[in-house]
């Protein structure tokens, strides 16, 4: 039975040999306050780093039904509650060990890129390290490991605790460190063998029957909830709950147009997985600081850009425009030719 924790298991040399890795080894990581140290994988070859990442990101299917259990990738931007009952439509369960799982779920979030003595969670599965450092006496339990078995300890925040750098003997690791968990090493392996599919987040949250069409009545009923005064907690919840099942993609000008109210009331969702994955994925924060002409450009390059959205936005383009020397001339404005087809 596999462990939902990175870290747990005998070391895969031969796993990591069937990978492709032709440079590397293995490294101590405190993976807990009170000096638990775990073995992860160092290589300098970004090129296996893209590899690893690649297949534990890219979509195998999108057919729902030809699969029944998943396994979420740990540090997952969006609520496994919310993946659940996602999954649950399509009579898909959720495991906590990847060996009974027939598919897993990506994200990006756990995969990352630090620097020196940096702050790297614990659960990150895999992760760059750049000019940090190897440091194996500046604990007891780092000197037994490093004594135990020769490997160098990465010095990161948690390793660090109260000690100050300058405090310590500390050598340089490679300037580009490339590190891996055990499960990433593990999962990758499966996803190239296929014995695991891989399903992106959008696929199935975007085949839930809970999504909702974005309308201008249930934006103005969401302003209601949220803005305001005199808001209930109760009505902040359910405004939380409603905000990733609605779907603006067949209405561009009015995810515009409630970008900035959006935005502005971000801050009541700061700690709501789902509120922010979908503040993201619709690049609400960059469309707020759009003006009409900008958006019509970044509706037009995600080809989602359709004649009642450009019309109305178009509209906003024209008193955005200023004509000076009007004392001398007259001017004429019109649309450009390859802009012509959205005004029929």
């Amino acid at each position: 039975m596999a462990s939902k924790n990175i870290h747990i298991g005998e070391f895969p040399d031969q796993v990591v040999l069937d990978l492709g890795f032709e440079d590397g080894n293995q490294v101590g990581f405190m993976v807990t306050n009170l000096a638990e140290i775990e073995e992860i994988y160092l290589s300098e070859s970004k090129a296996q780093y893209d590899k690893i990442k690649e297949l534990l990101k890219t979509e195998t299917t999108s057919d729902l039904t030809s699969v029944k259990k998943a396994f979420i990738l740990p540090m997952h931007n969006v609520s496994t509650e919310r993946l659940k009952a996602a999954l649950k439509e399509h009579k898909i369960t959720v495991t906590n060990d990847y060996e009974k799982a027939d598919f897993i779920i990506p994200h990006t979030n756990f995969y990352d890129t630090y620097t020196q003595v940096d702050n790297i969670p614990q659960t990150k599965m895999m992760f760059k390290l750049y000019n940090g450092y190897f440091s194996n006496d500046h604990r007891s339990a780092v000197a037994d490991y490093h004594s135990d078995t020769g490997n160098n300890v990465i010095l990161d925040k948690r390793s660090l605790g109260d000690h100050s750098q300058y405090q310590l003997d500390y050598t340089s690791a490679p300037y580009d460190s490339y590190c891996f968990s055990k499960m990433s090493i593990v999962l990758a392996k499966m996803v190239e063998d296929g014995e695991l599919q891989v399903i992106e987040t959008d696929t199935i949250l975007n085949q839930s029957a809970n999504r909702v069409p974005m309308t201008e009545e249930l934006m103005e009923d969401l302003k209601k909830m949220i803005d305001g005064y005199d808001v209930s907690d109760e009505e902040l919840e359910m405004a939380g709950k409603i905000i990733p099942t609605i779907d603006p993609t067949g209405e561009p000008f009015l995810l515009y147009t409630y970008s900035c109210f959006l935005d502005n009331k971000s801050y009541h969702y700061n700690r709501n997985k789902d509120v922010q994955y979908w503040l993201q994925k619709h690049e609400v924060h960059a469309l707020s600081s759009f003006n009409a002409e900008r958006a019509i450009k970044y509706f037009e390059d995600k080809d989602m850009l359709d004649s009642r959205c450009f019309r109305a936005l178009e509209v906003l383009c024209r008193q955005e425009i200023q004509i000076h020397n009007r004392e001398l001339y007259t001017f004429k404005v019109q649309v450009k030719p390859e802009y012509r087809k959205y005004m029929k």
